[in-house]
C-alpha cells in the first residue's frame, strides 16, 4: 500500500470505570476509592498505580460521563493517599449551581441522596487482564440517582420542593411518571391510615358509652338486691348483674388492649 495513501487508524482508547464513595469530612466533601478495589466487573484496580497528570490539568467533574454537557463542578484536589494495601484514590469535589443540572446535582449530594462518583480511566498495565496495576485517570463524573424507589422518591421530593423543572429532575435519573404514581399511592395510604385512626377513635368512644351503660345496669341491680322486697326476683337480678359484670370486663379489655 502506497505510504501517501495509507489509512490513518485512530487509536481506540478503552475506558473503564471505578466508583468512589462520597463522604463528608470537617473540610467538606471527599470521594474515596477503596484499596485495590474489585469493581462490578470482577476487575481489580491497584490504587498505587494511578497517573493523575492529565486529569489535574483540567480537573472538571461531569454528569454521568456526558462530555456534551457543561461540567457540574471541579476536583479541587486529586491525589493518592497511603501506599501498598492502604493506598486510596482521593478526590475532593466542589460542585457549583450555575446551571440547573449542576444545581440539582449539588442539592442531591448535599442531602446525601447521591453518594457516588465514577472515575473513567485507561488501563496502562495489566499482568492478567483482570488486575490493572497502572492506570491513567481520564475523567470524573457524578452518577445518576440509584434506581430503587426510595432513592427516587427522596430525590423527587427534594428537587420538586426546591422548584426544579420536571425535565431537570428526569435528567437526574428520576423516573418522574413512576414516582408521581408512587406519591399518589402514598397519599392514598396516608388517607386510609387517617380513616382507620378515626374509626378506631369512634369505636373507642362507642365502647366507653357501652361501658357506662353496663355500669349503670350493675348499679341498678345492686339497688334491687339491697331491697328486702319479696316481690323482687333476686335470682334474676343476680343474673343480670353477673352478665353485665362480664360484659364490663370484656369492654375494659378492649379499651386497654
Amino acid at each position: 500500500m502506497d505510504e501517501n495513501n495509507a489509512e490513518v487508524v485512530e487509536e481506540v482508547v478503552e475506558e473503564k470505570y471505578l466508583e468512589l464513595l462520597i463522604e463528608k469530612d470537617s473540610q467538606g466533601l471527599v470521594a474515596v476509592a477503596s484499596t485495590n478495589a474489585t469493581d462490578r466487573m470482577g476487575e481489580i484496580v491497584d490504587n498505587n498505580g494511578w497517573d493523575l497528570k492529565a486529569y489535574k490539568k483540567n480537573p472538571v467533574i461531569l454528569w454521568g460521563h456526558d462530555h456534551t454537557q457543561l461540567p457540574i463542578g471541579t476536583s479541587t484536589k486529586t491525589w493518592v493517599e497511603g501506599t501498598g494495601k492502604s493506598a486510596k484514590l482521593m478526590i475532593k469535589p466542589e460542585l457549583h449551581d450555575v446551571t440547573p443540572l449542576a444545581a440539582a446535582a449539588k442539592e442531591l449530594v448535599d442531602r446525601g441522596i447521591i453518594k457516588t462518583l465514577s472515575v473513567g480511566f485507561r488501563p496502562l498495565e495489566s499482568p492478567d487482564g483482570i488486575t490493572f496495576t497502572k492506570n491513567e485517570l481520564l475523567e470524573v463524573s457524578l452518577v445518576n440517582v440509584p434506581a430503587n424507589a426510595e432513592a427516587m422518591m427522596m430525590a423527587y421530593k427534594s428537587l420538586h420542593d426546591k422548584g426544579f423543572d420536571k425535565e431537570v429532575i428526569e435528567d437526574m435519573g428520576v423516573k418522574v411518571d413512576v414516582v408521581e404514581r408512587l406519591v399518589e399511592m402514598d397519599e392514598k395510604i396516608n388517607e386510609l391510615s387517617e380513616l382507620v385512626k378515626v374509626q378506631q377513635h369512634q369505636s373507642k368512644k362507642h365502647a366507653e358509652k357501652r361501658l357506662n351503660v353496663q355500669k349503670a345496669i350493675v348499679r341498678a341491680a345492686d339497688k334491687l338486691l339491697a331491697k328486702q322486697d319479696s316481690t323482687v326476683d333476686r335470682s334474676l337480678t343476680k343474673t343480670i348483674k353477673r352478665a353485665t359484670e362480664l360484659l364490663t370486663v370484656a369492654e375494659k379489655e378492649k379499651l386497654n388492649g
